[in-house]
Parts: structure tokens; C-alpha cells; sequence
């Protein structure tokens, strides 16, 4: 009887420590997953905002741009849709009417545009920078494998685009 009452309180023991370290190998993936998401976004938003010529639409949820490619320029578009729990938003680039979803589980999203003088601006003809901020979330909070990722880009110089026009 001792030795049976032993056994049930070790392999208990040994139950949850095994369900503790699933769940934390699960959010660990969940994590390195948005950060990966996330230096793939990051990247893309850089290239293509650094090489920008001109923008069109500037608000805190969605950026086109026109950009210069080898025959001409192109028109690049990237557009947040909020969504709720537990589907969450999504960042969409857009480059000759073909979709690429770059980010998921999105909980909150904006695009801050600066002047020359570092000045927050949202008219498309003053802006000579940009910076986006995203947090996304992956897992199930119920069992135990949320993880959150919050990212700030810093400010992208358009390089190319005229201070005014």
C-alpha cells in the first residue's frame, strides 16, 4: 500500500514535469516562429520602403508605395486587416496584383511616417520616413503555449523620394 501510494506521487511528479516542459518547447517554437515572421517583414518593409520614389497612401494601417524595377517602377502595397481572437490580423504586401501575407496572428499594427525635420506627418507628399510597429501572438493561452512578439523597425529613409513634391 506504501509503496503504491510512492509510485502514484512520482509518476504524478513525472507527469507534470513532462506536460511543463511540452508546453514550454511548444511556446519556444511558437516564439522563434513570429521572430522569424518578423525579420522576414522587417526586411521586405526596409527594401522596399528604402527604394521608394514616391508614396500615394499613407495611413497607420496600410502604405503604397511606387517604387523603380528594371522595366519601369512598380506599385507596392502593404495593408493590415485587424481581425479578432483567435484568428487576429494580418499584414498583406501586394506587388503586381500578387498577395504575399508576411505576417499573421496580428494584434495590433501601425505605420508612423516622419518629415525630414523627424516631425510625425500623414501627407504623402512631406514624408521622407517611415516606421512600423507590430505585435503578433501564436498559441492558446488555455493551454499554456501563448507567446507574444512585440517589434519596432526603426525610421526607413526614403532614399529615393524628393523631400517635397
Amino acid at each position: 500500500m506504501v509503496a503504491t501510494s510512492l509510485l502514484a506521487v512520482v509518476l504524478a511528479g513525472v507527469l507534470a514535469a513532462y506536460l511543463f516542459v511540452g508546453r514550454n518547447l511548444t511556446r519556444l517554437v511558437n516564439l522563434q516562429e513570429q521572430e522569424v515572421e518578423s525579420r522576414r517583414t522587417l526586411r521586405q518593409f526596409t527594401q522596399d520602403v528604402s527604394a521608394a520614389i514616391n508614396l500615394t497612401t499613407a495611413t497607420a494601417s496600410q502604405i503604397t508605395l511606387t517604387k523603380p524595377t528594371g522595366a519601369g517602377t512598380t506599385i507596392v502595397s502593404y495593408v493590415y486587416s485587424s481581425g479578432n481572437a483567435p484568428v487576429y490580423g494580418t499584414l498583406v504586401r501586394t506587388e503586381n496584383s500578387v498577395p504575399q501575407e508576411l505576417l499573421s496572428g496580428v494584434t495590433a499594427l501601425t505605420i508612423t511616417y516622419y518629415t525630414v525635420g523627424g516631425v510625425i506627418s500623414s501627407s504623402p507628399q512631406s514624408i521622407k520616413a517611415a516606421e512600423l510597429s507590430f505585435s503578433t501572438r501564436a498559441g492558446s493561452d488555455n493551454s499554456g503555449t501563448l507567446a507574444t512578439y512585440t517589434t519596432v523597425s526603426p525610421r526607413v529613409v526614403l532614399r529615393n523620394k524628393p523631400a517635397l513634391q
